[in-house]
């Protein structure tokens, strides 16, 4: 009987023992399996930090191989170096304490050396301590070009954008005020702070009134419905009122030809042309050159102003959009394309972009005609071999300033955009011929 009793003590205990092991298991289980992934991501997790500076995270080249981005050992661990800060608005930066951002954080996997791996590849990786070896990341970027245009616009704000015609790789992008991702850690609460938005990529995220840039897409359209001729002869340097502001001609037009307006940037042959362009000619120019839209599938973060179209009913409201002046906002990026269509004789370039990739077979789409495309070049005004409009804006009670162009004249290979949010058009010449300068010495 007591043998009895004691055999089902001890099978009791044995069942109770196995139910807490199988219970520990679980949970062991659960926080491992389950919830490891979100717990070893935490940013508060020592581990973490740890295993970052572990690993030798990819460099970032530029088109010719030179150093964007590199990691060094150090004796605790791994370090990123940036050795040209004038990519930064590109690059972005890399940091344990703040995260991510620009090429940094778009290509993360490739440059920490786990892209494609598995679920299962990562928890092997894991137990067996195996660190990954992060791959390079090469850039369209030509950082002696960068560093020129970086050089030019100096202490101004504003963006300097560089397109290759016809296939829209990104050879430079500038946005000023910037900042140095080497020392971010320690700036990043004066940089977050700061009302001038320097960790803002003005190039790709900054929305601009176009002003007088916008007259491309409405002279292409008035040329193409035979409204107008470029021959047209009329006074082109009255100042245009618009609301409380005043539009005026970016630079002294060459002669009183619509052509000559164009070039300069006047405002007061387009602000005719409100009269007879209606809103279905608009509408439909905005949407074939997709200037409403956010650059498709580009390496960053990109804007666009959400413009509804058909809330273009009003006749002052058109007449703002003819002149560039109403809701509609643009991006330098999105300006460059739009010159780069220019450039490529009317033909859709190829999307942006900051990583290289394969030429697409398809052909391009026909934004306007190419005898459209040949007149509207030969207007633009000449200098060192680039070709190029001057513009002004008004955002506010700022002046904007663009310079729209592309180098060389014949067989353009190169589409140039400045916007300085100062208003110096002058200034928005010089620096698209110094970044030329470093394009074609």
């Amino acid at each position: 009987m007591n043998d009895e009793r004691m055999k089902r003590s001890i099978c009791q205990a044995g069942f109770a023992l196995a139910l807490m092991l199988l219970g520990v298991a679980a949970i062991t289980g659960y926080w491992q399996a389950v919830r490891g992934a979100a717990l070893a991501a935490r940013e508060d997790n020592p581990r973490l930090v740890l295993a970052e500076r572990q690993i030798p995270r990819g460099a970032i080249l530029d088109r010719n191989g030179r150093l964007l981005a590199v990691s060094q050992r150090t004796p605790d661990g791994y370090v990123r170096y940036y050795p040209e800060p004038s990519a930064a608005p590109v690059v972005g930066y890399y940091s344990l304490r703040y995260g991510l951002s620009g090429i940094e954080a778009a290509f993360d996997a490739e440059l920490r050396g786990v892209s494609g791996q598995t679920r299962w590849d990562a928890l092997t990786d894991r137990l067996l301590h195996r660190i990954p070896t992060g791959r390079s990341v090469p850039l369209t970027i030509d950082s002696v070009v960068q560093q020129a245009a970086d050089e030019a616009l100096g202490d101004r704000a504003g963006a300097v954008v560089v397109l290759s015609v016809p296939d829209g790789q990104v050879v430079a992008m500038v946005s000023h005020p910037s900042f140095d991702p080497a020392s971010l850690d320690r700036d990043w609460e004066r940089l977050r702070a700061d009302p001038s938005s320097p960790l803002l990529n003005r190039a790709t995220q900054g929305l601009y009134q176009p002003g007088a840039a916008f007259q491309s897409i409405v002279l292409a359209e008035a040329l193409s419905r035979g409204l107008v001729s470029l021959t047209d002869t009329m006074p082109i340097n009255t100042p245009i009122a618009l609301g409380n502001t005043s539009l005026e001609c970016a630079s002294p037009p060459l002669t009183l030809t619509l052509a000559a307006a164009f070039a300069a940037g006047c405002p007061a042959p387009f602000d005719a042309l409100a009269n007879k362009l209606d809103v279905a000619s608009i509408t439909s120019a905005v949407r074939r050159w997709q200037i409403n839209s956010s650059v498709q599938s580009f390496d960053l973060p990109t804007d666009s102003a959400q413009l509804d179209l058909a809330t273009l009913t009003d006749t002052q409201a058109l007449r703002a959009l003819v002149l560039g002046q109403g809701a509609l906002t643009v991006s330098p990026l999105q300006m460059a394309t739009v010159i780069g269509t220019l450039a490529n004789g009317g033909r859709q370039i190829g999307a942006p972009h900051l990583t290289p990739k394969a030429q697409s077979v398809s052909p391009a789409l026909t934004i306007i005609q190419p005898e459209i495309a040949s007149l509207l070049q030969s207007a633009l005004e000449d200098e060192q071999d680039m070709a190029g409009q001057l513009a002004l804006a008004v955002s506010g009670d700022r002046r904007l300033a663009w310079f729209l162009g592309f180098a060389p004249i014949t067989s353009p290979n190169w589409a140039i955009v400045v916007l300085l949010e100062n208003g110096d058009v002058a200034a928005c010449r010089r620096i698209a011929a110094s970044t030329r300068a470093r394009l074609m010495p």
